[in-house]
């Protein structure tokens, strides 16, 4: 079992990555860029999910990236939910389940498709720009909620 890690050794492995991505996209390491996309995605669905109180996987136990974006369409369906819905609108998490699903082919067929440096550097970029937007509505709503629950 993975020993767990505390707040602060996740956000300076956090940063580091981050600082790892943006080195990766600027070295042209593209295929880097998009395994710490991935990643960092993965990581703050676990953590919108995880303050929002519906996580109950074990730390150890591997949970898709589908599956964690089908439980935040699950929160977002309830109408009660505004703060979801009001970080995490439909067009975002189709931005990032559209991304995945075009990832899947990049990586589990990598030498069985015609892939070009380009192909993969505009891959990246978006992915970059999906990670921020992904990473701003997840601090915005953990803090949102933090904020809410002060208030009782």
């Amino acid at each position: 079992m993975a020993e767990q890690i505390t707040n602060m050794e996740k956000y300076e492995n956090y940063r580091e990555q981050m600082g790892r991505l943006k080195k990766a996209i600027g070295s042209g390491f593209f295929l880097e860029a998009i395994f710490i996309e991935y990643a960092v995605m993965e990581d703050r669905l676990t953590s919108v999910l995880i303050h929002a109180g519906h996580w109950t996987s074990p730390p150890d136990e591997h949970v898709t990236i589908q599956k964690k974006l089908h439980l935040v369409d699950k929160l977002r369906e309830n109408k009660n939910n505004v703060l979801i819905q009001k970080y995490f609108p439909s067009e975002l998490i189709a931005s990032v389940r559209d991304w995945k699903d075009k990832r899947n082919p990049y990586i589990h067929a990598l030498l069985n498709r015609k892939l070009t440096t380009a192909d993969l550097e505009e891959f990246a970029m978006n992915g970059q720009e999906i990670v921020k937007k992904l990473c701003n509505a997840s601090t915005n709503y953990n803090r949102a909620l933090q904020r809410q629950a002060d208030k009782k």
